[in-house]
């Protein structure tokens, strides 16, 4: 209990965890219809024998078996922002 006041403090709940990566939503017909670069495997930036970002990105979420498997739960992909094709 406190002193000051005879009450005992409240605990502050902590702040909200949010993903923080925004993932873009893309319609089914035009992934089916369009070859559509979103992996890191279609990236310039991507070092294949390492499966790492040459740039020092976290590969994780941007490789295709995770990019698919996330589109196939919700229709989204997470996208990388600095993804550069040939």
């Amino acid at each position: 209990m406190s002193k000051a006041n005879g009450k005992i403090p409240l605990k502050q709940s902590s702040a909200r965890i949010r993903p923080s990566m925004k993932k873009d939503v893309i319609q089914a017909r035009d992934f089916n219809a369009y070859k559509i670069p979103f992996a890191c495997e279609d990236c310039s930036h991507f070092a294949s024998e390492t499966t790492t970002c040459t740039l020092g990105f976290n590969t994780a979420n941007h490789l295709r078996a995770n990019s698919l498997h996330s589109y196939e739960l919700s229709g989204k992909i997470a996208q990388c922002r600095f993804l550069e094709i040939d």
